[in-house]
């Protein structure tokens, strides 16, 4: 099939600059946030469309180094908190292999979600003794 163009990531990425550019400026100060808050929403779509499958994909191969490989991929996630509540994960080389998976999905997940929160964490971390 040829896609059409301009596509949906295209239409929303025009859609938040002209908010921004051409909206924004003249909206009433006590009306502004509500301005910003859909160019976000925007963006976050956008960004949303280009890294979330990637993402799905990242956390099953993740899920999969976890829990038995014979569970359906829909049901590693409820298999990994079990695992968890049973304490196979409390401590050791498994407990620091789960943690540092969860934290590539979580700043994954907020870098699509808010990336000028993890630049500036990241940061913040990196100033740390």
């Amino acid at each position: 099939m040829i896609p059409d163009t301009p596509g949906a990531k295209d239409l929303l990425d025009t859609a938040a600059a002209d908010l921004k550019a051409e909206i924004l400026p003249h909206v009433p100060d006590d009306r502004k946030l509500t301005v910003l808050m859909a160019i976000a929403a925007i963006q976050t779509s956008v960004r949303e469309m280009d890294f979330l499958p990637r993402l799905e994909d990242q956390q099953q191969a993740a899920l999969a180094q976890f829990v038995d490989n014979d569970i359906q991929p829909e049901g590693r996630a409820q298999a990994l908190c079990d695992l968890i509540r049973e304490g196979k994960y409390d401590s050791g080389a498994a407990a620091r292999a789960l943690h540092d998976a969860l934290m590539r999905d979580v700043r994954a997940r907020t870098a699509i979600s808010n990336p000028k929160y993890l630049s500036a964490a990241e940061a913040d971390w990196s100033n740390r003794p």
